[in-house]
């Protein structure tokens, strides 16, 4: 199983975003040394301090010059125009391929919040159909050389794509999926996943396996290949000592994004738009999501010790999960720490379980 280490940097007020980015450039480097595969950030605009990266293109490649194995996944960039030109999407995936020397990693998505498609004026009907133009023009431009296109939203002569990625064709494609049908969408494209049970619980993130499972079966990849991975996306995350240590230490955190998303960012998306639908389900939560120990026993909510995150992760193994990813909150030694603790204990316990010392040749206590 892969581990993904999520950050959107949150920042704490009162402070800067110039501190807390480069605490997350520090907690790259440790996930990295603890064993972590991957490491992404998503493109959100205008909702400091809850998620702060609006320009992840830059952010990487500063990333990439302070790490030399992790993988740097965008998830996601907002493909749908006007928030990012799919040729400009294209030229900066393959420049961070470049500098990271192929550890770039195209994780994609439609926008998730009133407050950014609002300031874009980009119509929420149309959010689903410019994703799929521009995720198609992307995608020309890595394997067609020259490419053009010919659609409703964008009219491209043929052209060359300048770079070229290290990665070939491209690098692996995925698209962030919260409802059943974004699971058909991403089969349909032959594209990977980032699966979130929007705080619905297990049965709804297991629909999600199955649909996203049995519509690979007969995809025609939008890409050079079929990126095969079904990634369980935990929102929130934090890992303590103790379940006790941890369940206090992350009360506030998790609360308040939970609050958050079920009171007011997502509904408002449903009642705007038919194409967000599948965000009202959050309505018939809304009084169970006030619980605390409700949202960390039943969501993909992981706050605990590392034997409950190894617990969790054998879970999403038996379904069939490729990678988990998880936003790792907190202040910034608690994240730190949260990392030191799932690459110390649960990386190798999911990865390597017969390379774990279990007992020792001598009497008493190790020195």
């Amino acid at each position: 199983m892969r581990f993904g280490f999520l950050s959107e940097a949150e920042t704490e007020i009162g402070t800067t975003h110039h501190r807390r980015y480069h605490q997350v450039v520090d907690e790259v480097i440790l996930a990295e040394e603890m064993g972590f595969d991957f490491f992404g950030t998503s493109e959100q605009h205008l909702i400091s301090p809850l998620a702060t990266v609006s320009a992840p293109e830059t952010f990487y490649p500063f990333i990439a010059a302070k790490t030399s194995r992790i993988k740097l996944r965008h998830m996601v960039v907002i493909l749908p125009f006007p928030f990012n030109h799919p040729i400009r999407v294209a030229e900066r995936l393959a420049t961070l391929d470049i500098v990271s020397n192929g550890r770039a990693q195209f994780g994609t998505g439609r926008a998730n919040t009133l407050i950014q498609l609002d300031a874009f004026d980009c119509p929420l009907d149309e959010t689903r159909p410019r994703w799929q133009e521009a995720l198609e023009i992307i995608m020309k431009a890595f394997t067609q050389d020259p490419f053009s296109h010919e659609g409703k939203y964008y009219k491209i002569p043929p052209r060359s794509l300048c770079p070229k990625p290290v990665q070939q064709p491209h690098p692996p494609v995925y698209m962030v999926c919260q409802s059943e049908e974004s699971h058909g969408v991403a089969a349909q494209n032959g594209i990977g996943t980032l699966s979130w049970d929007m705080y619905m619980g297990w049965d709804y993130f297991e629909r999600g396996y199955r649909i996203y499972r049995e519509g690979l079966k007969k995809t025609k990849p939008v890409g050079g290949f079929v990126t095969n991975s079904f990634g369980a996306v935990s929102l929130n995350s934090y890992c303590g000592e103790s379940v006790a240590e941890a369940r206090k230490s992350a009360r506030e955190n998790v609360m308040r994004f939970v609050t958050a998303v079920v009171d007011d960012l997502y509904p408002q998306l449903g009642r705007r738009s038919k194409s967000y639908g599948y965000t009202l389900l959050l309505e018939t939560i809304k009084d169970k999501a006030r619980d605390y120990d409700w949202v960390c026993n039943e969501t993909s909510v992981l706050v605990g010790d590392p034997n409950s995150f190894i617990e969790r992760c054998r879970q999403y193994q038996a379904l069939g999960a490729d990678e988990i990813i998880l936003r790792l909150d907190g202040t910034h030694e608690q994240i730190k720490r949260s990392i030191e603790l799932i690459g110390k204990y649960v990386i190798p316990a999911i990865n390597t379980p017969k390379a774990l010392v279990q007992v020792g040749s001598m009497p008493g206590p190790v020195p």
